[in-house]
């Protein structure tokens, strides 16, 4: 067992809270035995604040202090917010359109919204008010959700004729498209959860990349929101990121929509513009 003359230095620090986890339960053990270490902490607890209620009375604190006092804290509110928000949009910055990669190359996600019904004006109303009623946070949200599934990777199917099962639970036809050409492979299929909504899962292997073509009602949530629009010969293809993902859905000869995501490297769009629903 420790002398007093042991704990004598750690009495001070134990009353402002300053030690360790160790030391501290050290020094309530001791506490708990030694009635004249218990009597000399009381009393340094005692003078500090006798101290701070002399200070208090003889220095009061002016309106000028205070209101620097105010300023500093304010300033360092400001500087933190700045902080998160600089962070959020550095995980929100789209990829230039010069990093967006041919499918074929390096493609890791396909994400592909399924025909709505109705004309072209039809479809052209609709969109527009759907981007203005859908929160960018809630688009944020999907496209995290379908890449979560896409790096997850499961499929609960491969036989094609169970795709009408799928289509009932989504709630759009699913037509499964043909990336041979691409040199893509069928691995199967399965219906994920996003948001409130379902949408088919699709999925390839090309190389040593995974390849998912997601299929749901594209006038729920605009994905195009969040992206950056540019041209690729006279076809409008939307480009950005998400974690890593390089991420374009073409227009679509005929209605739909799609979006493609996949991992990146020096190359340009073209493919994601040969996508046509």
């Amino acid at each position: 067992m420790k002398s007093c003359r042991s704990f004598a230095p750690l009495l001070e620090p134990f009353s402002d809270g300053e030690l360790g986890p160790e030391k501290m339960l050290e020094v309530e053990q001791h506490l708990l035995e030694c009635r004249l270490c218990v009597e000399r902490v009381r009393f340094g607890e005692a003078m500090r604040r006798s101290l701070r209620r002399r200070v208090r009375e003889t220095a009061p604190v002016s309106d000028a202090f205070r209101a620097r006092v105010v300023e500093a804290v304010a300033a360092a509110r400001e500087r933190e917010w700045e902080h998160l928000r600089a962070a959020r949009a550095e995980r929100r910055s789209w990829l230039s359109f010069r990093t967006i990669v041919p499918m074929a190359a390096a493609a890791a996600l396909t994400l592909v919204w399924a025909a709505s019904a109705g004309g072209p004006e039809r479809r052209e109303q609709r969109r527009a008010t759907s981007y203005a009623q859908v929160d960018p946070v809630r688009v944020d949200d999907l496209l995290e959700e379908l890449v979560e599934h896409h790096v997850r990777g499961r499929s609960d199917f491969t036989e094609l004729s169970l795709l009408p099962e799928a289509e009932r639970e989504v709630g759009v036809p699913v037509r499964v498209p043909s990336l041979k050409n691409f040199g893509a492979q069928w691995e199967g299929a399965s219906v994920v959860p996003v948001l409130n909504q379902r949408a088919a899962s699709l999925r390839y292997r090309l190389g040593n990349h995974r390849v998912t073509v997601y299929v749901y009602d594209p006038s729920r949530v605009p994905i195009e929101k969040r992206l950056e629009q540019r041209l690729v010969g006279s076809e409008p293809v939307y480009v950005g990121v998400r974690r890593g993902h390089s991420i374009w859905p073409p227009e679509h000869r005929g209605g739909g929509e799609g979006l493609a995501t996949g991992l990146t490297a020096a190359g340009n769009a073209e493919p994601g513009a040969t996508i046509f629903w």
